[in-house]
Parts: C-alpha cells; sequence; structure tokens
C-alpha cells in the first residue's frame, strides 16, 4: 500500500485475506480433531441432560439411557483427552503466526489508511466550511433589511453547526472502522 492511500473495503479484505487462510487451516483441523471429541462429550452431556428431565421415561428406562450416553460419553472424552495436546499446539501457532503477522500483514495497513481517511476528511470539512463562508457572504451581500440579515446569519450558523456534526460523524466511522480492524484478531482467536 502507498503511503497516504485510503483502503476499500475490497482492498482491506484482500490484505486480510493471507490471515484468514492460514487460520482457517488451523482451525478446520481443530473443528477435525474436535469432531468426535469436544463436540460428542457435548451432544452426550445435552443427552444425558435431557434424558434426566423427561418425564415420559420410566426409572427403568432412564437408567438404560443415561448408562448408554455414559459409556458413549467416557469414549468421547477419551478422544478429547487424546486430542486436547494436539489442539493446544495448533491454538498456539495460531496465535503465534496472528502475533507476528497481524499488524505487518493488514492493521499496520488499515491504521495508516484511516489516518489518510481522517486527514481527507477534515481537508473536505475546511473546503465546505470555505464554500458556506462565501456563499454566506454574497447572500449578504444582496440583502439590506436587517431581518433578512439577521435570519441568514442564523441560517448559516446551522449550517456550520451541521457540518461540524457530518465531520463528527465521519471521524467516529473512521474511528470504529481501525478499531474493528483491531478487534478482528481477537476475533479470530475466541474462534478457536
Amino acid at each position: 500500500m502507498a503511503n497516504g492511500e485510503i483502503l476499500t473495503a475490497e482492498q482491506e479484505r484482500q490484505l486480510r485475506q493471507p490471515i484468514d487462510e492460514y487460520v482457517g487451516k488451523i482451525q478446520k483441523e481443530i473443528d477435525e480433531l474436535r469432531e468426535h471429541g469436544t463436540a460428542e462429550v457435548i451432544e452426550y452431556q445435552n443427552l444425558i441432560a435431557n434424558v434426566k428431565r423427561d418425564k415420559t421415561l420410566s426409572k427403568g428406562e432412564k437408567e438404560s439411557e443415561i448408562k448408554e450416553f455414559e459409556a458413549k460419553l467416557s469414549q468421547a472424552k477419551a478422544i478429547e483427552a487424546q486430542n486436547k495436546d494436539k489442539v493446544a499446539k495448533l491454538i498456539s501457532d495460531a496465535e503465534s503466526y496472528l502475533k507476528e503477522n497481524f499488524e505487518k500483514l493488514y492493521y499496520n495497513a488499515v491504521k495508516e489508511s484511516c489516518e489518510a481517511e481522517k486527514a481527507k476528511a477534515l481537508e473536505d470539512h475546511k473546503q465546505r466550511l470555505a464554500q458556506l463562508e462565501k456563499e454566506h457572504k454574497e447572500a449578504l451581500a444582496g440583502m439590506s433589511d436587517q431581518v433578512e440579515i439577521k435570519e441568514e446569519n442564523y441560517v448559516h450558523k446551522n449550517r456550520i453547526s451541521n457540518e461540524k456534526l457530518e465531520l463528527e460523524k465521519e471521524n467516529q466511522r473512521i474511528k470504529d472502522r481501525k478499531h474493528d480492524a483491531f478487534t478482528y484478531k481477537y476475533h479470530l482467536i475466541d474462534l478457536l
């Protein structure tokens, strides 16, 4: 990215793509490891809880179903324990990759883009204020009635106020974009 360039959403997505691909590959591996471990543990725990709450089953039916689910649960826990180190290693790998590459590949470019966008927004704001001032002076030049002049001054102040609000709104949008880029890293980590 050239200095001072404002990134489009598509360019930003392209900057994120290598990160998404790398972390996505790791996430897929983790999901495969968890499929018959953690996912089944949660499933069988929920099934056991559902059987315990089921009022339509007799005590014997409940006990046999719970026993069956507990046997499957213990198998799933064994698989989960077997894969725990592999999953932890993959998560650590993803976190270290993000720590090493996130700012370099993505965040710094977005941060520079936001700064450039903020500077452009300020420059545009100053140009619009100058245009408003010019229009105001032209309007006043053609007026002689004090009531009209007072009304024009009032309208002019409102236009300036609206312009300041627009700048604040634009600055907040830029700040939100920068914040979203910053938190994207933590969003990826939370998914693991």
